[in-house]
């Protein structure tokens, strides 16, 4: 916090981004300092548990590799917007740490409330009318459903006690939820999951993301699709697993497969319809999520799916919407009509592109292929209309992703791309890092990432490598 007012009394560009790059490196040691203290619990609120270091090391990468992009967008902006670009950006990585980490039930609310505000000013940084109009959605659609999210935890606190002694730790509504009334924790449950599907990117609330990610500049985008829809994920998440031992589990599974099946037939379809690159690829993160769900229904094989599932969209998410500024640079738009020919104006951006459209389609040699094939395989045990419902979505989908970007790719260029920005090759830098790291770790995942997914699942070394490795 007090980095982002430096950017207010040092607002010169060189100090501005100098203070940003203190606090992306200070946010690297801190992750550094959460491996090297596991389970230490800080400040009473905060704890550095397997879930948490898992989204603080995605973070990490996630928020160093934004600032580097971002300095492009703003190289033009005058000293108050910047410093104020550059606060609004420290201050929404200091809310997702306090939400990765936090162990309270509050105090996570708080936080996840808090990058809502904070990411207002990202959201709006051209300040054009449809950007204006997309952030007051954002606001406006994000605090109902974080209000409702709320009334769900207080509804739930209230029946079963918590409330009254004080005690809003997950551990402690975890034992709570054990005696309450199945009807009053359902209730809970429908409000939380709706009100944080806004964070989460999946149905019902889907829409206020997909229209930030196409009004933001492509690096907030990038930063929109992973490190806060992670936060949507850990705050959910960490609920889910205080009513998973409860005897309305069966039931919370079910909700969580119609959900999920409902954002990919939302994802399926408007990926067709969608004549906005940025818009295909904010409904490809409505995919994602969607499986994400599904897969935290079907136990604790599920739950490592589903870490498995967002890590690797963050790392090829990113790496997609930082392609997608450079394409826009060269081809000065978007849209899918004016985007053509690609590959002759850029073929080293359009072979990323492909590449980045191919790991995200879950293609091999994608890690991706590797958590869907595994969640296919969980659903095809018991669960065949799921299966055959999932299979035949994620293939329309492919085929969306995969038709929309080789007409990019491929085809004539308009008359107006001649004169287009040259494209420094340092620029791919992270891209390439991120696709490599992604398709590197399909291969050989180190010890360390494998433990911690297992962990966070519950799984045992035996029981993992009979479902895994069979």
């Amino acid at each position: 916090m007090v980095l982002s007012g430096l950017t207010f009394v040092l607002p010169q560009k060189r100090n501005v981004h100098l203070i940003t790059l203190a606090a992306v490196l200070l946010q690297a040691l801190f992750t550094v300092y959460a491996f090297m203290n596991r389970d230490a619990t800080e400040l009473i609120y905060f704890t550095f548990d397997p879930l948490a270091l898992i989204f603080l090391a995605i973070l990490a990468l996630v928020s160093a590799s934004t600032f580097y992009h971002t300095i492009i967008y703003t190289k033009e902006v005058d000293h108050l917007n910047r410093s104020v670009f550059y606060a609004s950006f420290i201050i929404l990585n200091t809310s997702l740490t306090g939400v990765y980490t936090s162990n309270n039930l509050i105090v996570t609310w708080i936080f996840i409330e808090l990058t809502t505000l904070s990411v207002a000013y990202l959201i709006n940084f051209h300040r054009s009318t449809a950007s204006l109009e997309a952030t007051w959605k954002y606001i406006f659609i994000c605090s109902v459903g974080i209000a409702l999210a709320y009334i769900g935890i207080l509804f739930a606190g209230a029946a079963s006690g918590v409330a009254a002694s004080g005690n809003m730790s997950f551990e402690g509504i975890k034992a709570a939820f054990v005696n309450i009334n199945p009807l009053y924790l359902k209730l809970a449950f429908v409000l939380i999951l709706a009100g944080y599907s806004s964070k989460l990117e999946v149905f019902p609330l889907y829409t206020i993301g997909i229209d930030a990610n196409y009004v933001a500049p492509a690096p907030v985008s990038a930063f929109l699709s992973t490190a806060l829809v992670n936060g949507g994920f850990v705050a959910f998440f960490r609920i889910f697993q205080a009513m998973a031992d409860t005897m309305i589990s069966p039931w919370i599974n079910h909700v969580l497969m119609i959900t999920g099946i409902l954002s990919l037939i939302v994802a399926a379809i408007y990926i067709q319809k969608a004549e906005n690159l940025k818009r295909v690829f904010a409904y490809s993160t409505v995919e994602h999520m969607g499986l994400v769900l599904i897969a935290l229904s079907l136990g604790k094989p599920g739950i490592y799916i589903a870490l498995f599932q967002i890590t690797f969209h963050s790392l090829i998410k990113s790496g997609l919407f930082y392609q997608t500024g450079i394409l826009h640079r060269v081809l000065k738009s978007y849209k899918l009509s004016k985007s053509e020919g690609y590959m002759r104006m850029n073929a080293a951006g359009a072979v990323i592109l492909f590449t980045g459209v191919v790991l995200i389609s879950a293609v091999p040699p994608s890690p991706l292929f590797y958590s869907e094939f595994l969640l296919l395989r969980q659903l095809g045990d018991g669960y065949w209309i799921m299966f055959i419902l999932t299979a035949l979505l994620l293939t329309l989908i492919f085929y969306g992703l995969l038709r929309k970007n080789i007409r990019i790719i491929t085809g004539e260029p308009s008359g107006k791309h001649t004169n287009t920005e040259k494209v420094s090759w340092n620029e791919y830098t992270t891209q390439v890092l991120f696709f490599g790291a992604a398709v590197f770790l399909c291969f050989y995942m180190p010890s360390f990432m494998n433990d911690l997914f297992i962990s966070v699942s519950g799984l045992s070394d035996g029981f993992f490598n009979s479902i895994f490795n069979s």
